[in-house]
């Protein structure tokens, strides 16, 4: 058994790094992004739930545990993302008062 939690360990350190960078990026959509609405993207939504179960389906692996995983991930960051935008925008409204 410690073999096996040395080995999640070792996948969870690599796999943070990687979620902290894509959260990088959720963080420049909000600041890039000129209109609260377009926040949400369903469409988009789908093209990466699509494009994770893919790659799932090539390694033969759950695609029902990436969606899983990556719907709360989505949802999460799209949280964050509104977050940043209204502070984005409220600042910008601050500033040109």
């Amino acid at each position: 058994m410690d073999e096996v939690r040395a080995e999640i360990d070792r996948v969870d350190r690599l796999i943070v790094p990687l979620l902290l960078e894509r959260l990088t990026y959720i963080a420049q959509a909000g600041h890039i992004k000129g209109d609260r609405d377009t926040v949400r993207d369903q469409w988009r939504i789908e093209d990466v739930v699509s494009k994770v179960k893919a790659e799932a389906e090539k390694l033969d692996g759950n695609t029902g545990y990436i969606e899983d995983i990556y719907r709360h991930l989505i949802e999460w960051s799209i949280a964050h993302e509104f977050v940043v935008w209204d502070d984005v925008n409220a600042e910008q409204k601050r500033t040109a008062r």
